[in-house]
């Protein structure tokens, strides 16, 4: 497929079609023109010129005309944090500035964003595995998001911005929605359930009968996962990430998604871990080597930054004592795995299961 096309998907279900839309045309080569090289003030001003252009011309046309291009169910209004995002008519052209939740609440429902931000920090590639299965040959193009790229943003012409998992979004976000109808989130950043952002999200793009078919099937994929695995019930487990300089750490919040993952599926947090000072980041606690001890339980998961951090840890003797590591009740993920406990969406979700469910089980066999 030729880079100066996109998608976007027609419908819902693995027997949808996809459709494909220009990216480029006069509108986007007058705001990339008016864009280059001028500051964010000027650019912004260009914009929202542009928006009122379009504005005028939908006024010209016959009311009649307008409603049947907006499609039934539209105009449709979604209140966010950061304000009211109006959408007029069906979106067929998105692009993402949030970081995982957005781009995969979308592509779940048959829309894949023409631009989202690249995770390669994370994930090989800069996307997630079950993006790249949902997309096929449809995969949005990246960009690197610690300064949000507004002329390209501008330039593809989105129908609708998605922000709810962008920290940063109160910053941009009156940039943002001069270029296009901005969705931020119901609670704020990292506060919405995976089942918040689908149905949000399933009702700006006009489908939200859809997205609650996703939401009760992603649902009933637990409730299955954890039917199957009677033996989870009551069993303790600790969780945590190990940084590249080999720091250990967490999660001792039985709040924290990648908890609330492992608790739906029967297990508990162990109280070992629950009562440590957390860091500075909200439901984590460090673990110094002479603490090693405290990361034993039923079954032990860690994920790692690094294959080095990874190595450094297995070979201290302090955590080949740890009980769980002794009788093989220790399961390491790796990073898109870690990711899709804890950043789940109606595609993650599914993966994460399918990842560690197994590995869980072998864990608490031993």
């Amino acid at each position: 497929m030729s880079p100066s096309w996109r998608s976007t998907r027609a419908g819902s279900g693995a027997a949808a079609s996809f459709r494909r839309y220009p990216e480029g045309g006069p509108a986007a080569k007058r705001i990339t023109a008016s864009g280059a090289g001028l500051g964010r003030r000027d650019f912004l001003r260009a914009a929202t010129a542009v928006s009122a252009t379009a504005a005028l011309a939908a006024c010209g046309s016959h009311t009649q005309d307008s409603a049947a291009a907006a499609g039934p169910g539209f105009p449709v209004d979604v209140r966010g944090e950061q304000g009211t995002a109006t959408v007029s008519r069906r979106p067929e052209r998105l692009v993402s500035v949030g970081q995982y939740r957005d781009t995969d609440a979308a592509a779940a429902l048959g829309v894949v964003p023409l631009l989202t931000p690249d995770l390669g920090k994370f994930l090989p590639g800069g996307l997630s595995p079950w993006l790249r299965a949902r997309a096929g040959n449809h995969l949005p193009e990246l960009y690197a998001d610690a300064e949000l790229p507004f002329e390209r943003i501008a330039a593809a012409r989105p129908d609708l911005i998605l922000g709810t998992d962008r920290p940063s979004l109160a910053r941009d976000y009156r940039t943002l929605s001069a270029i296009a109808p901005t969705i931020s989130p119901a609670a704020g950043y990292n506060k919405d359930t995976w089942q918040v952002t689908t149905r949000r999200i399933g009702a700006a793009l006009g489908r939200t009968a859809e997205a609650e078919r996703l939401v009760t099937d992603v649902q009933n994929r637990i409730t299955a996962a954890k039917k199957a695995n009677p033996g989870f019930a009551g069993r303790t487990f600790t969780i945590g990430p190990v940084v590249a300089d080999g720091t250990v750490t967490t999660i001792s919040s039985a709040q924290d998604a990648s908890a609330l993952f492992l608790a739906q599926l029967g297990l508990v947090l162990s109280p070992k871990v629950t009562s440590l000072p957390q860091t500075s980041i909200p439901g984590r606690s460090q673990i110094s080597p002479e603490q090693l001890d405290l990361l034993d339980a039923d079954v032990l998961v860690l994920t790692y930054a690094t294959p080095g951090s990874r190595t450094r840890l297995e070979a201290e003797p302090l955590f080949q004592r740890i009980p769980a590591v002794r009788r093989g009740a220790y399961v390491p993920l790796d990073m898109p795995t870690a990711i899709a406990l804890a950043f789940p969406t109606a595609l993650s979700v599914p993966y994460g299961l399918q990842e560690c469910v197994p590995k869980i089980a072998a864990a608490l066999a031993r």
